[in-house]
């Protein structure tokens, strides 16, 4: 299952990826992995995700862990967050796979 996620950070990107690093046993127990995360060319406070889940039960565990929403809480604004579920009929990594620079 394919999401598209936007959310405000309160802390700068390096900060966020610092804590989605150091959550990365939370990424495996929910099946997650980050196609794209990105901000915005006009509004670094604004990050845009792509995120695979294996299934929907798994998006909605990460939904509803508490532990995962409060370390979340210390790098973005929760509240701001908006998921939306892309259907299956997609492509990615067309004619080959990006990889982007200065990560």
């Amino acid at each position: 299952m394919l999401v598209m996620g936007e959310i405000k950070l309160i802390k700068d990107f390096q900060e966020w990826k610092k804590m989605v690093h150091d959550s990365s046993d939370k990424l495996k127990e929910y099946g997650m992995t980050f196609i794209f995360a990105g901000v915005q060319a006009n509004d670094n406070t604004i990050l845009n995700t792509i995120i695979h889940f294996e299934s929907k039960e798994h998006f909605q565990k990460f939904q509803s862990d508490e532990e995962l929403t409060k370390r979340r809480a210390e790098v973005v604004d929760v509240n701001s967050a908006v998921m939306t579920p892309i259907s299956e009929t997609a492509f990615t990594n067309f004619p080959q796979p990006l990889v982007l620079g200065g990560n």
